[in-house]
């Protein structure tokens, strides 16, 4: 009998041992659906923000560059989600067996599940970067500086007597920048602003000053029209360049850039390439092509 009521001891002790256990491990697998749920919800975002972004490019909101910023940050935030899925999936193989999950228990599991909670409830802070980027690309749009009335034939300073009108046109830009800056002004910010020089067909008198000019900065006597309109588009997107940054530096109290803002200029000169491909009736010698074309974007650092 004393036997008999041993035995039974033990076996109930084993049962409520393993119950114990059972309820360790529904309540550890139920904390890592959580953690996958607002992993697989991050990632579905930040998947739908690069989708966003191609499809802006592919609607000329945004330029290739632009989208290749948006690609960097959320791919450094893929980066982290990655090391996410790599502990999730070392945790679903520690809870595969009872016996796994038992020996992992304290030492394994719990740790990185802490870990991984941690990561999970600092969401709300990532969730103002994403804010951010996807409010980014829901504004972005171009903005066309049409300077046929400052930029002539051939020509790519602007006049003196241009200079107002000029900085005129760009305050709705500069202003749209710094604004939208301002609505996350809790982030360390770079502003990119990529600016496009285009050029028409129009040739060249190789005794002209300008052929002698723009000659002298390829660095051939012997250059063709099409080296020269390049030449030309690429000192147009220069000299708006440094208008941009006259404009920039008026409006933030005489300083270009903050401890907390930056901003990068790229100018690029596009030549006698097409600004738009959905425009099918350019010229050879036509004013919407004298154009410059201006993309910008506001990222967290």
């Amino acid at each position: 009998m004393k036997t008999f009521l041993s035995f039974l001891l033990i076996a109930v002790c084993a049962a409520g041992t393993s119950c114990i256990g059972a309820k360790k491990m529904d309540a550890a697998r139920e904390r890592l659906n959580t953690i996958k749920e607002g992993q697989r919800n991050e990632v579905n975002r930040l998947n739908q923000i690069s989708a966003n972004s191609s499809t802006r490019m592919n609607e000329n909101k945004i330029d290739s560059v632009i989208n290749s910023r948006f690609d960097y940050r959320v791919g450094r935030i893929h980066i982290e989600m990655d090391s996410v899925s790599g502990e999730i999936n070392e945790l679903d193989s520690l809870m595969a067996e009872r016996k796994l999950f038992r020996q992992a228990f304290k030492k394994i599991i719990i740790p990185k599940l802490d870990l991984l909670d941690s990561f999970r409830l600092e969401n709300a802070k990532r969730n103002q970067v994403y804010l951010m980027m996807e409010d980014g690309l829901n504004s972005a749009t171009y903005s066309l500086f049409d300077l046929a009335a400052f930029f002539g034939p051939g020509k790519y300073a602007i006049p003196q007597e241009q200079e107002e009108i000029t900085a005129n046109s760009f305050a709705p830009l500069v202003d749209s920048v710094i604004n939208f800056s301002k609505r996350y002004s809790k982030f360390s910010q770079t502003a990119t602003l990529v600016i496009l020089g285009f050029a028409d067909g129009t040739g060249f008198d190789p005794e002209s000053d300008l052929y002698a000019e723009l000659a002298g900065l390829i660095g051939r006597v012997d250059v063709s029209k099409q080296e020269l309109n390049q030449k030309l588009s690429e000192l147009r997107a220069e000299t708006l360049i440094r208008q941009l940054r006259s404009q920039f530096t008026k409006k933030m109290g005489g300083r270009e850039e903050t401890e907390n803002f930056k901003i990068e200029f790229l100018g690029l000169g596009k030549g006698e390439r097409f600004p738009f491909t959905s425009v099918t009736d350019y010229k050879e010698e036509d004013e919407r092509r004298r154009i410059v074309l201006c993309y910008w974007a506001v990222l967290p650092r």
